[in-house]
């Protein structure tokens, strides 16, 4: 209950009480232009600190069209010629030097709700979404020159090409790597940034001369108390319009974007779009943990954790088998088992055999229980020189399966393997593993063979 009130009263301001604020304000205001007389020598040395701040304003805006630009010419070196300095070059600018980010910051200090703050914040967001693009070109760079990923920046190391990039001979992902920097998607993403910048030194030419302007009318006009009076009360009604436009317009049509991309809605605006906002974000909430359970559990073996079947024939549909190996297992005299120790004790036994076999094997693999004790692993990125390290790893499996732990009896089990790149369909592919697994079990079990191998 404590927590639920201390939502309902959080931070917001109430619709309700704006138009009340308003009108006091108004009276403040009046009152207070009779000390606003006595203010009118501060208006010549404003003047001059506009004038200055723009100066400062207009080259933290230059900044971050040098930084992005800086970034764009050393990617474009470093896919040319695969040289390390320039990627080092490019990580120094993004993570130490951070011209773009500083400018961003110094705008934001003085200039945070205005036009050119708004327009700058859209140019480093496009520069950063275009670096995503970068990182790609650059992960094709390494492998394309057959570099060592794991000396470059983990930011690098976590890019995962698809499938088809993936199987580019290099000659190919480094021309894919230099069309990514060079062609109309790249350029049309800087000419944004450009045009952002544009619309920010423009906004900033507008913000100074709006404030000069405001200034040099209150030194001339000080004295004519009524057309100030008249001036402040426009700027009231704007000021009201402008909170109405961002605690209702403006959230409101930025939920509307959120919802038909179906994720939470930003918790700003009025309190009592707040409470709309937290009641629909709890109900997202609710609605994709269902989901993501749902289908966790239609994909997952409720017994071992492993992938089920129908997770095994989703994964097999959507697996590149020319670049992929099928490897079946089977647990040898698994119905003794049952018969001897009980089916809890013949639980016990396959999930040790599955967490056994998602050891052996690596996190990018897929283990699967295809059925009471047959267990499937595929493979992927992988060719037939691997046949002996399959061999190798059942060979591991069933030394520790062979020994008892906290009360599981010792099994084996056993192997048969295929590489897709030896057949043309699925079909083929397992049947010539399965084949390969049972004669493994006729001959004794306890060992892995791969298909087409001594």
């Amino acid at each position: 209950m404590a927590e639920n009130k201390g939502k309902k009263n959080g931070k917001g301001i109430s619709i309700r009480n704006l138009n009340l604020s308003m009108a006091a304000i108004t009276l403040v205001i009046s009152a207070l232009l009779l000390v606003a007389t006595y203010s009118a020598y501060t208006g010549y040395s404003k003047l001059r600190d506009y004038t200055e701040n723009y100066i400062h304003w207009q080259r933290d805006a230059y900044d971050l069209q040098t930084g992005s630009d800086y970034l764009t010419e050393q990617v474009r070196c470093f896919v040319e010629t695969g040289k390390r300095v320039y990627l080092d070059n490019y990580f120094e600018e993004a993570e130490v030097n951070r011209r773009r980010d500083s400018a961003v910051e110094n705008v934001h200090n003085f200039l945070s709700d205005t036009e050119a703050y708004r327009a700058l914040v859209a140019a480093m967001a496009e520069s950063v979404d275009l670096m995503d693009r970068e990182y790609y070109a650059m992960r094709l760079t390494i492998e394309a020159f057959g570099k060592k990923l794991s000396e470059y920046p983990e930011v690098i190391q976590a890019v995962e090409l698809s499938p088809e990039d993936a199987a580019l001979p290099n000659k190919e992902k480094a021309a894919l790597a230099r069309s990514m920097v060079f062609d109309d998607i790249y350029h049309s993403k800087k000419n944004l940034i450009s045009d952002n910048m544009q619309q920010c030194l423009q906004a900033l030419a507008l913000e100074i001369d709006g404030q000069q302007e405001a200034t040099a009318d209150g030194l001339t006009d000080i004295l004519n108390r009524q057309r100030m009076l008249i001036v402040l009360s426009i700027s009231i009604t704007l000021f009201t319009m402008l909170l109405t436009l961002l605690l209702i317009i403006s959230p409101l049509v930025r939920a509307v974007m959120y919802i038909r991309a179906e994720q939470p809605i930003p918790v700003k605006g009025s309190k009592e779009f707040q409470f709309l906002a937290r009641t629909y974000n709890l109900m997202y909430e609710t609605n994709r943990e269902q989901k993501e359970e749902l289908a966790y559990e239609a994909t997952h073996d409720n017994l071992t954790g492993v992938y089920n079947r129908n997770g095994y024939d989703f994964i097999q549909r959507n697996t590149n088998w020319e670049t992929s190996a099928l490897v079946l297992f089977d647990v040898d005299r698994f119905k003794p088992v049952n018969d001897t120790y009980g089916h809890k004790m013949g639980d016990r036994v396959l999930a040790r055999v599955a967490i056994t076999i998602q050891n052996a094997f690596r996190a990018q693999d897929f283990v699967c229980r295809i059925g009471g004790d047959e267990f499937a692993v595929i493979m992927v990125h992988t060719n037939p020189s691997s046949a002996e390290l399959i061999c190798k790893k059942v060979e591991r499996i069933n030394e520790v399966l062979g020994e008892p732990e906290g009360g599981v009896p010792g099994i084996h089990i056993s192997c048969g393997a295929a590489y897709g790149v030896h057949f043309t369909d699925f079909d083929r592919l397992f049947h010539e593993a399965d084949a390969a697994l049972y004669r493994v079990k006729n001959s004794g079990g306890g060992r892995c063979e791969v298909c087409g191998q001594p």
